[in-house]
């Protein structure tokens, strides 16, 4: 799943080769990803300016010329293409393997085709200023968001119950963390992701959210330029564990190992990230 430095790359590369061209064809096959209808979508879109591109979590919102935002926010599988075009917006398919058969999302500018080939849960928005606004309120910070400072990051986590993994992903509380980056951000932190939240203190807390920042500013200085790590691993070795029970842990050499949290695997070296002390009542 795309996580918040591959949706940063994608968003490097949407800036540099769409912003300042106009949207010429506007597609996609899974309509019940749409949150109004498709004939709206073109109304509101076709032939419109994009002004610039933003990440927010893993969303990707383009700023259109009419005060419209298009949000892209992709599925668990999915991978975001962007081809230029040889012939210009004329061109009626574009080289790339991608275009064999119709892809789930296609986008189309001046000399640009951006392509989600296949997708369950791509989802497409069309929204105003207000509407945008809205759902952002109703999200997490962005993890490497200015407003979010340490303090405030302890103030979201203070006295939560849930497990450091499942806090971390929660959308309320923090957008577009995965479970990868989560695993990688509690290896950093010295933390195991089984803990609860409520049992972290101050220190604990500081320190995790000088991890996030560090685990996701690393893979994202680490990106190549379409949206996948340089290393292809989502993250620099020093930090990526997530996925590799059974290797070597980077820092102590002990095999790491996986648990299960609600039902969904986690990765973690036991002699790296040992349960903190209780916190005094």
């Amino acid at each position: 799943m795309p996580g918040i430095p591959e949706i940063e790359g994608y968003r490097k590369r949407l800036d540099q080769d769409t912003v300042g061209q106009r949207i010429r064809c506007l597609d996609m096959q899974r309509q019940s990803g749409l949150n109004v209808e498709m004939e709206r979508i073109h109304d509101l879109t076709l032939g419109r300016l994009i002004l610039f591109v933003e990440r927010r979590g893993a969303d990707l919102i383009f700023h259109l010329d009419n005060g419209q935002r298009l949000v892209l926010r992709l599925g668990q599988e999915d991978e975001l293409q962007i081809d230029r075009l040889e012939a210009g917006p004329e061109e009626e398919e574009p080289t790339s393997a991608a275009s064999a058969g119709k892809p789930a999302f296609s986008l189309r500018v001046d000399s640009v085709a951006v392509i989600v080939a296949k997708s369950r849960s791509l989802q497409l928005l069309l929204l105003s200023a207000k509407e945008l606004d809205q759902l952002q309120r109703e999200q997490g910070p962005d993890p490497l968001s200015r407003h979010l400072t340490a303090e405030r990051f302890r103030q979201r986590f203070a006295k939560r119950r849930s497990t450091l993994k499942a806090a971390l992903m929660n959308p309320a509380l923090l957008a577009g963390i995965d479970s990868r980056y989560a695993d990688n951000i509690a290896f950093a932190a010295g933390l195991p992701p089984s803990v609860r939240v409520d049992q972290l203190q101050e220190e604990d807390l500081d320190r995790l959210y000088l991890s996030m920042i560090h685990v996701l500013q690393d893979a994202i200085e680490r990106q190549d330029g379409d949206g996948s790590a340089a290393d292809g691993s989502g993250a620099s070795y020093e930090w990526g564990i997530a996925g590799k029970t059974g290797e070597p842990c980077p820092r102590c050499g002990t095999p790491i190992e996986e648990m299960m949290i609600q039902r969904k695997p986690a990765y973690y070296c036991p002699q790296c990230q040992p349960l903190p002390p209780a916190v005094e009542s």
